[in-house]
């Protein structure tokens, strides 16, 4: 398996391990979190291999890169792609998927607001949001990187540029702490990033499952309503 994936890539970047990190980090799902530790990964690349900090620094570029676009662009990409037959679906499974993240963190938001009664509940409530955002891109788990988080950030409110802000110094976290994993088992990053995978393809089952079962609830909520 791990042949074939070499000379995949080899055929289709030529060797270039580094432009071959960037492209991978730019990837959804797969981001800087899969991209170090294809990156420094001997059994992908042999002696064209980079060193922890080459694959973290080109990881968090390629991944880095999408933030500011995807801020600017993801509310009327989505209204836009709302207003079309083809991908109104999609659009809007796209939406209620980021909504159901940026819910979490608002309603841990508001329980801890209501907790203080001073008169700055406003710039509690922007902080812990900025909070959230942050912890939410900088834990390395599946599905909760850069789109995701830039996503959530912008139906948060946060703003372009404090959506931009938190959600690359999470992701910086996230890439140091794949580094360290990814130096720790130096000789098995390979093995690494198809944990990794793995933890991506059961992460996006549970999401398609538990978004099936939203639907029926909601479907048999709306019938005892009629």
């Amino acid at each position: 398996m791990t042949e074939a994936i070499h000379n995949f890539f080899h055929n289709i970047f030529g060797g270039n391990v580094i432009l071959a990190t960037i492209i991978i980090a730019l990837l959804p799902l797969i981001e800087l979190r899969g991209a170090i530790p294809f990156g420094m990964s001997i059994r992908l690349w042999g002696d064209a291999v980079l060193t922890n900090w080459q694959s973290f620094l080109y990881s968090f570029l390629g991944s880095s890169a999408i933030v500011p676009v995807l801020a600017l662009l993801f509310i009327p990409l989505i209204n836009a792609l709302k207003k079309t037959k083809l991908f109104k679906k999609l659009a809007i499974a796209i939406e209620n998927r980021v909504k159901n993240k940026s819910k979490k963190i608002e309603n841990d938001v508001n329980v801890q607001v209501e907790k203080d009664k001073e008169q700055s509940k406003y710039n509690k409530k922007f902080w812990l949001k900025v909070i959230g955002v942050f912890l939410f891109v900088a834990l390395p788990l599946p599905l909760t990187g850069v789109y995701t988080g830039t996503c959530v950030a912008v139906i948060l409110g946060l703003g372009f540029w404090w959506t931009c802000g938190v959600v690359i110094l999470g992701n910086a976290v996230a890439g140091l702490i794949m580094t360290l994993l990814s130096s720790v088992f130096s000789g098995y990053t390979h093995i690494v990033l198809y944990v990794f995978l793995g933890l991506v393809v059961l992460f996006g089952l549970y999401e398609i499952i538990a978004s099936a079962i939203r639907k029926k609830k909601n479907k048999e909520n709306e019938t005892k309503t009629e």
